[in-house]
């Protein structure tokens, strides 16, 4: 049974060449029994593959799926017992493939698509899906030709920056939004929804400045209201200034540390060097009060011995001595000195100039050798040559570039023997091998080098000025008809006198008699004395002249009135009340780029020409009686030739922003001294100085009139300016206030009745109250920030990173045990 399936599938498998082995080898029968197994190990693998690509398929991986599929095809034997199963895979990978293929196809990879397809049908030519797919994909309304992968790329970062920068906006980060929307568009110029977005993320920045704006305003306004504060004076006390601290340097610990530590007796008869350093090093720690950490008490002490040990004995008997005098005594009696450094202090001979070279790297601009930046002088002349033809060298020659040890020596470092300076142009890597002492100073000029790098600056001065008018105003207007005091005896309310607010009128209290708009009722007045409206608060003379106000009485508003008609007396009082405010807010922002020690000026400007110099009016003396129509369309008058007052000169005032200003860089490349002058002028309006000019004349009627001949009007504008002319020196990127002006211009009014505005309570009705608060706050900011030649701030400010908190679950996990689960009920 066994041989004959084993012929029946050789008959069925192809023929295989079998070479016999040596003696004992096997025979043919053992060689075709592990063929049959290796193949039908190669079918079962096959058919895993398979199961593997189906559960793909399921999970929609359609490239994991075909390789799966390949991979069974790939292993399945050519034979008769094999073709329904590859039939069978062949069909599976033609649905893999097209499924493949339409996710190409999607992303843009039409050429990776056909082949695909293509493939499929070469394995099973009864594919329809992947003849339709195929016909689908040269059709262009389906599938744009113009699709890439890139172009898919895209439009997912699109998608992920879209998402990214609404998640900023709804965490209330919108200049992190405002970056992700910008980065949208970098990659998609046109697309709307990152413009929409930013569009709302400055929608919030501009609901943010609206409440910064009225903060700033309300603060303004309080520092008026500050400035009539008495403040108390701070009591200070003994040692104030110790809280403000200093500047050390790195090794200024120990030398704190060694001044602070007292050793009650220092005591050497015929001791080392070595002794005695090593006896402060072990006491210093007995007696370092000051640190509390036990490992950090005491002084670091170091010797570095010298070519020739030093053999001079100490000899001291020192009480209550700091340790920093001790150790001072004692190298200098031991022929030795100490330098005092970050981490210890070290005892080295007095003849030690530290002849250790170390190897450094220094970055340094590409033009380091060119003596531009780096500012070395020209390579040293060689020696002249005595071989050399007349006249030196050939005219148009080049000369040899420096070296980078011929730039560190004409600054005047040293390089003694052994030491080296090479300048690498591919990395700007400058690689000194020095002694310390010269390492620090080719660090010094490195730095130099690198701050001399072109530098601007740019400057924004800001005038804030905040104003606000207050006018507050409640007072009661009697009117009291005549009564009846007794036999023969009768009383009435008084008469207007000098009272500014003038004669009794009906227009300024509500009731009158029946028909007629005056008098009013209850005729005479009480509290007509009483200031009210622009009487009691008067306007500036010169807003009053620009506005062409006129100084005649204006009562304020009566909101309410009571009046007995019908009483005896008649009687009517009104309620005059006002509450107004007025506030007007102006900010000025003029910025410029100039370069260190470069005057620059910036205008936003109107040009205002107005007349200075005029000719007077022209009148003529004699003027000759003619026929026709006059001025006044009288028949037979006399006509009056009149030339007006005609301007002659003009000036030019600039209307508007101007600042000049005048930076220097400071030599730490960090502060920027500005002489500054920003100056604002608005213009007000216009003060007419002349006045009309006019003549006697006869009406149509013939009744006598005055004629005006001409306003004769010569007005000069008014301007406000607000400037500043300081110097002050400003940190990069820091704002400082440069000047301010805090003024409060404050009216109050309080008249009353005599007598019956003393009586409590009721007296209140005959009193009248007015107040006017004009406060105004103008403050002058500058900021200053360096920037490079691409616009870019050199010191880019620190943005805060919030710190990853790493997730810890709610619960902990359940210890381990090696108990069974316990089974469920139903078990």
């Amino acid at each position: 049974m066994k041989q004959t399936a084993f012929l029946a599938l050789a008959v069925a498998m192809p023929y295989t060449a079998v070479v016999a082995g040596p003696a004992g080898s096997g025979n043919v029968s053992s060689i075709a029994e592990r063929e049959m197994a290796r193949r039908m190990q190669r079918v079962a693998d096959a058919r895993a593959a398979i199961d593997k690509g189906d559960l793909l398929m399921k999970d929609k991986d359609c490239e994991g799926a075909l390789n799966e599929y390949r991979t069974a095809i790939e292993l399945l034997p050519i034979a008769a017992m094999t073709q329904q199963i590859r039939d069978e895979v062949n069909a599976k990978y033609c649905e893999a493939a097209v499924c493949l293929a339409g996710e190409r196809a999607k992303n843009g990879r039409y050429d990776d698509a056909r082949a695909l397809l293509n493939d499929a049908l070469a394995r099973h030519p009864d594919c329809e899906k992947a003849e339709v797919l195929l016909e689908r994909l040269a059709d262009p309304e389906r599938y744009e030709p113009a699709l890439t992968p890139g172009h898919v790329q895209r439009v997912k970062d699109v998608e992920k920056g879209l998402q990214m920068g609404w998640s900023y906006y709804n965490l209330g980060n919108f200049d992190s939004a405002n970056k992700s929307f910008q980065d949208v568009l970098r990659k998609d110029p046109y697309n709307k929804a990152a413009r929409r977005g930013m569009e709302a993320t400055e929608q919030q920045r501009a609901d943010y400045f609206d409440t910064a704006r009225d903060h700033t305003r309300i603060k303004m306004l309080n520092e008026v209201n500050r400035g009539w504060e008495d403040p108390v004076p701070v009591n200070l006390g003994a040692g104030a200034g110790a809280e403000y601290g200093t500047t050390t340097s790195p090794g200024a610990y120990y030398v704190d540390k060694m001044s602070k530590i007292i050793f009650p007796t220092v005591q050497f008869a015929g001791a080392s060097v070595e002794e005695a350093v090593e006896f402060l090093r072990i006491k210093s720690k007995d007696y370092d009060n000051i640190e509390r950490d036990p490992a950090k008490k005491g002084v670091n002490l170091i010797i570095k011995p010298g070519a020739a040990p030093s053999t001079a004995t100490i000899s001291l008997d020192l009480k209550d001595v700091p340790m920093s005098e001790a150790l001072r005594y004692i190298t200098e009696l031991g022929g030795m000195k100490y330098k005092v450094e970050p981490f210890a202090v070290v005892v080295v001979p007095i003849s030690d100039v530290g002849t250790e070279m170390y190897t450094r790297t220094f970055k340094v601009p590409p033009t380091f050798l060119s003596g531009i930046e780096g500012g070395a002088a020209a390579a040293p002349a060689a020696p002249a040559d005595p071989f050399a033809p007349a006249g030196g060298a050939p005219a148009g020659g080049i000369t040899g570039r420096p070296t980078a040890l011929d730039v560190l020596k004409a600054q005047g470092i040293p390089f003694p023997e052994g030491a080296s300076a090479t300048f690498i142009p591919a990395t700007s890597q400058l690689i000194v091998r020095n002694t310390q002492p010269s390492l620090d100073l080719v660090e010094s000029y490195v730095d130099q080098i690198i701050n001399t790098a072109p530098r601007q600056i740019y400057i924004t001065a800001k005038f804030v000025e905040v104003s606000q008018k207050n006018t507050d105003e409640l007072g009661f207007d009697w009117l009291l008809g005549p009564f009846g005091m007794g036999d023969r005896v009768f009383g009435s309310g008084g008469t207007v006198g000098n009272s500014a607010s003038g004669a009794v009128s009906g227009t300024d209290f509500p009731f009158t008699y029946p028909g007629t708009g005056t008098p009013p009722v209850g005729i005479n007045p009480i509290t007509r004395g009483n200031r009210s409206g622009s009487i009691a608060i008067t306007p500036d003379s010169i807003d009053g002249l620009l506005n062409a106000q006129t100084l005649a009485s204006t009562l304020a508003p009566g909101m309410f009135a009571v009046s007995g008609v019908f009483t005896d007396p008649q009687f009517q009082v009104v309620v005059r009340a006002l509450s107004q405010k007025k506030g007007v807010d102006l900010m000025s922002a003029p910025s410029v780029t100039t370069r260190s020690g470069q005057r620059a000026t910036v205008e936003v400007i109107r040009e205002f020409i107005y007349p200075t110099e005029f000719d007077p009016p022209q009148i003529p003396q004699t003027v000759g009686a003619t026929t026709g129509t006059s001025l006044t369309g009288a028949s037979g008058a006399s006509t009056f030739p009149v030339t007006p007052t005609t301007p002659t000169a003009f000036e030019m005032r600039p209307v508007g922003v101007r600042m000049e200003v005048d930076p220097v860089i400071g030599p730490d490349g960090y502060t920027i001294d500005l002489n500054l002058a920003p100056e604002v002028t608005e213009f007000e309006g216009f003060i007419n100085y002349g006045s009309p000019i006019s003549t006697a004349s006869v009406d149509a009627l013939g009744n006598p009139t005055t004629l005006v001949l001409t306003e004769n009007r010569i007005e000069q504008p008014i301007f406000s300016t607000r400037k500043v002319t300081t110097a002050v020196t400003v940190w990069d990127g820091q704002t400082v206030a440069m000047g301010g002006l805090i003024r409060e211009d404050v009216q109050d009014v309080e008249d009353k009745v005599p007598i019956l505005g003393d009586i409590p309570i009721l007296g209140r009705l005959f009193q009248s109250k007015a107040e006017d608060h004009f406060k105004r706050n103008l403050m002058v900011f500058v900021t200053a920030n360096l920037i490079d030649p691409s616009g870019e701030r050199i010191r880019k400010p620190v943005v805060e990173v919030e710190p990853e908190i790493e997730a810890t679950p709610l619960l902990p996990p359940p210890p381990p045990t090696t108990q069974a689960p316990p089974l469920p009920m139903n078990q």
